[in-house]
């Protein structure tokens, strides 16, 4: 018969295992049980986070369909705005290091869907 629960080793500071004695003890829980419900706790947070997430980008598609409607670009406009948001593209590649060329983009964008994949 197997087991319904496996051992999980990882270290962390002393300071950290005082304080999660100190919060099992005051609970009166094993640290077992205190590790399960912050994890249960982080998982929550983690679901919450990526729906607010969500929901503030879907705001801002909202809200930049409302302005294309109350104030349509024309096509100089869009000209402008695209090439000022490639310069602020490019300034932030550079502040973050990343070389500003399509083979580095593609990689980069691959690797970002790859990992969320994961």
């Amino acid at each position: 018969m197997s087991r319904i629960t496996q051992t999980l080793g990882f270290s962390v500071p002393p300071a950290l295992v005082k304080q999660v004695e100190r919060i099992a003890k005051a609970e009166q829980r094993t640290k077992s049980e205190l590790f399960r419900e912050m994890l249960r706790v982080y998982s929550r947070y983690r679901e919450q986070r990526e729906r607010d997430e969500y929901r503030w980008v879907a705001n801002v598609i909202e809200e930049a369909k409302a302005e294309e409607v109350a104030k349509p670009m024309g096509g100089a406009d869009l000209l402008r705005e695209s090439a000022r948001l490639m310069q602020l593209g490019k300034r932030q590649a550079k502040s973050l290091g990343i070389k500003a060329d399509l083979k580095t983009a593609n990689r980069i964008v691959h690797e970002g869907r790859k990992a969320r994949r994961a």
